[in-house]
């Protein structure tokens, strides 16, 4: 459909246009509503838009006697298949076709092109070889088919019939393809990216010609038994590439020789040069083959000949970096460090030499914009191997609490967990990859460690005492160049929280003022319950044992005294152990006050049975008095003793102990 426009059309109407799926009537001229004059026989027909870009079946000889399976593969190559006839239309202009190749195919043999036809599946059930459709039309002539697990595939032969016949049986071929596809030839140095595209177009001494999009062809010479590549403007060869089996096309990579190209250096005599039909969102494997960029470099073999897996360098690197210099921030300003620190275990707790023996994971994430990177994964962070990272630059870090210098480094690596505004290489590069900044891709470093880090215990509220320790990190430059983001970092433990005597909480990560240090904060919450068990309860035992002994009868001095010497022993005994398997500190412990508070009132309890003992004269207890009968009873010393030790052990005592845990628990809760 003709029509003329007096502006600009836009990018979208001139794409639905091209493909057909919107017709536009031009506002100077359209042939369907201008007055035209007609001359001679003209025939109008009216058709559809989509008439335009209908599909068009074009046939290609393959005029090299293979077997079905290399057939079908270099049909493969050109994006193409083994012809299937649907009808006797298009088994006669197949025919029609292959008419010029009749004589150079198979001669003395009837059996002359492969059809893309196979009964592999199910016998004498014939089905398209690719979307194993069954046929409607066949054209078998008696006695073909001969039938058998052999012959599953299928010839024409020279009458335009077929016949069934073994897949190894050697003869020419056809590919079935579109038009519209083309080829790319990559690799050369052209100026507009049309110069890439090329089709088949004809034959050159029985091989196909390939035609490009302006003035390069690729043909075939029989004689030196090589394809050329020519410029026909100039009427000269560009290279030349030799084939050992004349059966190849020159599909997929391979090195060319040169005879002279303007744009590679004089001293070059080969170059590589790629033939496929991979568009921009494949990759090319060196066999011609295409696959999607997901499956490039993905540590499986994607294709035939495992080229996908080649050349798999995660970072490029121009000749102007160097690796010592840090890259800049945004801006021009210092580069932030983004930290992430976990940990991941607490192995032990040494109360008596102050230190943690901890496994701990130190990240860095940073941008480098001086950096490309190829082969990153959308779904999973991409790693970079050891002898890609030695290239470039890394962040160090100093660790600075750690117990006599001693550190293990467990391990380490550097990922890219991102994989954002890939960009596609110089339409001329052979190599597809896609490539990723590094200014929009951040870097993640990260190193895991063991080691035993120093912890300034405060046991002051033993055993109900909370110790906030860290492990402190700092940069070793000094410039300024390199700095800790102050937001965006994080810190996290991995490990469980409930250890044999602590409880691991409430961790942080802490960025100190410069920039220049960070600590990886968390408490030690200490469970208490087996100090409890082993410490506070058998010293309350105690102390009801020494409180029992002021109900024994005041004449058994002896058991009295002997009980309450006993449980301040036992008592200190107890203390004594105990204070070995603390840390040797000049503070005193709150737990150091409760063992003098119970020392006390055991001590207090022996004073009593000793010198309640006084409140009874010598003479009282072996003279006896007799009073008339209805006399008034006197008061004794007896009952002054027996007065005095009941208030005692009912009033102070207790009072002594409530107030001292009163003071204690207050104390634990203030500090």
């Amino acid at each position: 459909m003709c029509s003329l426009w007096d502006y600009l059309l836009t990018d979208p109407l001139v794409a639905a246009l091209a493909g057909c799926r919107r017709a536009s009537e031009g506002n100077v001229f359209h042939l369907g509503s201008s007055d035209v004059e007609r001359f001679g026989d003209v025939q109008e027909v009216t058709v559809d838009v989509g008439y335009f870009c209908r599909p068009s079946e074009h046939i290609v000889i393959v005029a090299n006697q293979q077997s079905f399976l290399p057939i079908r593969t270099t049909c493969h190559l050109l994006n193409a298949s083994l012809p299937v006839p649907r009808s006797q239309e298009d088994n006669r202009r197949l025919m029609d076709e292959f008419a010029p190749f009749l004589d150079a195919c198979s001669p003395g043999s009837i059996y002359k092109l492969w059809l893309g036809i196979r009964d592999e599946i199910e016998e004498g059930t014939w089905v398209d070889g690719e979307t194993n459709e069954p046929l409607a039309f066949l054209n078998f002539q008696h006695p073909f088919p001969n039938g058998g697990l052999r012959h599953s595939c299928a010839h024409m032969i020279d009458l335009g019939t077929w016949a069934d016949v073994p897949c190894s049986v050697k003869t020419c071929g056809a590919c079935s393809m579109a038009r519209s596809d083309f080829l790319f030839l990559r690799g050369l140095c052209f100026d507009k990216e049309h110069e890439t595209y090329f089709r088949i177009d004809g034959y050159v001494e029985g091989r196909p010609l390939f035609r490009g999009y302006y003035h390069h062809v690729i043909v075939w010479q029989r004689a030196e038994n090589r394809w050329l590549l020519r410029d026909l403007r100039i009427n000269n060869t560009v290279a030349w590439l030799g084939m050992r089996d004349e059966a190849k096309y020159p599909l997929g990579y391979h090195v060319w020789l040169l005879t002279g190209v303007p744009c590679v250096e004089e001293e070059t005599t080969e170059i590589p040069l790629s033939l496929s039909i991979c568009a921009n969102n494949q990759f090319m494997c060196k066999s011609g083959h295409c696959i999607e960029h997901a499956y490039r470099c993905n540590l499986r073999y994607d294709c035939q000949d495992g080229s996908d897996e080649d050349e798999c360098d995660i970072v490029a690197v121009n000749s102007a970096y160097r690796r010592h210099l840090p890259p800049r921030g945004l801006g021009d300003t210092a580069l932030e460090l983004v930290p992430s620190l976990m940990l991941t275990r607490v192995a032990s707790v040494d109360d008596m030499e102050m230190a943690l023996d901890l496994e701990f994971i130190v990240a860095k994430t940073w941008r480098d914009d001086r950096l490309l990177f190829r082969h990153l994964h959308v779904a999973n962070k991409t790693l970079i191997p050891d002898r890609e990272v030695s290239k470039i630059w890394t962040p160090r870090i100093l660790i600075l609490n750690v117990e006599g210098g001693q550190m293990k480094h467990l391990d380490s690596s550097v990922v890219i967990r991102s994989a954002k505004n890939a960009t596609l290489p110089n339409f001329n590069d052979i190599n597809r990859d896609l490539l990723y900044p590094g200014a929009d891709n951040p870097i993640t470093l990260s190193h895991q460690y063991a080691g035993r880090f120093t912890c300034a215990f405060d046991l002051y509220v033993y055993p109900f005492d909370v110790q906030l320790c860290s492990v402190d990190l700092g940069l070793p430059w000094a410039d300024g160049s390199t700095l800790f983001a102050e937001f965006g970092g994080t810190a996290k433990y991995i490990g469980p929280e409930d250890l044999a005597l602590y409880s691991v909480k409430h961790v942080a990560l802490e960025v100190k003022p410069g920039g220049t240090h960070i600590q990886l904060k968390f408490e030690l919450h200490r469970r208490p319950g087996m100090v409890l068990l082993s410490t506070f309860l058998p010293s309350l035992l105690l102390l009801a044992v020494s409180w029992a002994t002021l109900f024994v009868r005041l004449e058994l001095l002896q058991v009295r005294a002997i009980m309450s010497l006993t449980t301040l022993l036992v008592l200190y005994t107890l203390f004594t152990n105990f204070s070995r398997t603390m840390p040797n500190t000049a503070a005193i412990k709150l737990i150091d006050v409760w063992f003098f508070c119970v020392i006390f009132l055991l001590f207090l309890n022996i004073m009593v049975h000793i010198f309640i003992e006084d409140l009874i004269p010598a003479s009282d207890r072996k003279v006896m008095t007799v009073a008339p009968a209805d006399a008034k009873a006197q008061p004794t010393k007896r009952w002054k003793r027996e007065k005095v030790v009941g208030i005692y052990r009912l009033f102070i005592y207790p009072a002594i102990f409530i107030l001292v845990n009163l003071i204690l628990g207050l104390m634990v809760l203030l500090y």
